[in-house]
Formats: structure tokens, C-alpha cells, sequence
């Protein structure tokens, strides 16, 4: 009798296969080839993706517990397997954010909605919140900025985040003042349109 093939990735092959594609996104990030490893991190993603989903992509309807583990899918996930998977989510996460924030022209949008996702994963995560700060500082965000790198400061006393912290103050220092001068010269304009009319 023919032994049965596997149709399908196990969940522990897809995690396999993720820590593969995320070690090379760390070579080519090393190597400063930022493109690739992008690559490299949405297909470690992708394979992270898959892991304990296949009941509930609607074939597990259809089949048996028997059928599906045949297939190669697995119903189950351990609860050390969460923790690799949401680990290294949070990790690719995280270095595509670095990478982006290394490009000629940032997606700082983009960057914060990865940081976000590292955030959700691991709310103790210094580099998403330093990035999220970066990105918010770049956007002219001060108030953000200063609150996402007040935060990698005190999980992580190694971040040198205090020059931004500054930058961050000086900013919304600057943005009150242009708010004021606003509001003033809206004032000023109204004051003297209500003097006209009195004269008139």
C-alpha cells in the first residue's frame, strides 16, 4: 500500500519555513539590500499566516479530523507554537518597519501600521515604539512622537531617544505658537472688520 503524501505544509514546516525566510531577511538587511529582504519578511509572514487556519477556511466542513490531518493540516496549535508564531510575527513586523524606515522615501504611514502590529503582539516593545516615534516625528506628529519615544525610553534605557524627545518638545512648541499667531490674526481681522462697520 502507498504511503499517503502530504498534500499540504504542517503547521511546524510553515514555522520552519518562516524562521528560514526571516534569516535571510536578516542577511540582506545586513547586506543593506533592504528590497529583498522585504521580500523575505511577507513571505515569512505568509507561511505565519496559514499556521491553524485550515479548519476554519471552510474544509474542515467538509472533512474529517482524520481527512485533514492527511492533508498535512493540523487543528491543534500548541501553545509553544504561539509563541514562536506571534515572536516571530513580531519580529518580521519589526524589521520591515527598519527596513522601510531606511528607504529613500519612508512610507511612514505604513511603518506605523507595522509598528502597531508588533505593539499588539508585544506591547513591551521598545524598537516599535522608538520606530512609531521616528515616523511620527518625521510626519511632523509631535505630540505622538514624544508620547512613542517617552515609551521605548522607559521599557529600554539603551534607546538614545532624549535628542528626539527635544525635537519633539521644540515641535510642538512651534506648532502652539503658529496656532496662536492663527488665532490672533483671525481675531485681529475680525476686530477690525467689526470697526469698519461701526464707522461706516
Amino acid at each position: 500500500m502507498a504511503s499517503k503524501v502530504s498534500l499540504h505544509k504542517t503547521d511546524t514546516e510553515k514555522v520552519a519555513l518562516a524562521i528560514q525566510f526571516k534569516t535571510e531577511g536578516n542577511e540582506s538587511h545586513k547586506k543593506q539590500d533592504f528590497k529583498v529582504a522585504i521580500g523575505k519578511y511577507h513571505r515569512a509572514l505568509l507561511q505565519l499566516k496559514g499556521i491553524g487556519s485550515a479548519k476554519s477556511a471552510g474544509l474542515g466542513a467538509f472533512m474529517s479530523d482524520e481527512d485533514m490531518e492527511t492533508m498535512g493540516y493540523s487543528e491543534t496549535i500548541s501553545e509553544t507554537m504561539k509563541q514562536d508564531v506571534t515572536k516571530l510575527t513580531a519580529d518580521c513586523y519589526n524589521n520591515l518597519s527598519a527596513c522601510l524606515l531606511k528607504q529613500p522615501n519612508p512610507n511612514y504611514t505604513k511603518i506605523l501600521e507595522y509598528c502597531d502590529k508588533v505593539i499588539e503582539l508585544e506591547p513591551q516593545n521598545a524598537k516599535a515604539h522608538y520606530r512609531k516615534g521616528l515616523s511620527y516625528l518625521s510626519l511632523d506628529k509631535y505630540e505622538q512622537g514624544l508620547d512613542s519615544f517617552q515609551m521605548a525610553s522607559s521599557l529600554d534605557s539603551s534607546f538614545q531617544a532624549s535628542k528626539y524627545i527635544q525635537q519633539c518638545k521644540e515641535g510642538i512648541k512651534k506648532q502652539d505658537k503658529q496656532l496662536r499667531d492663527a488665532y490672533k490674526g483671525m481675531f485681529d481681522r475680525q476686530k477690525s472688520g467689526n470697526e469698519t462697520q461701526e464707522h461706516g
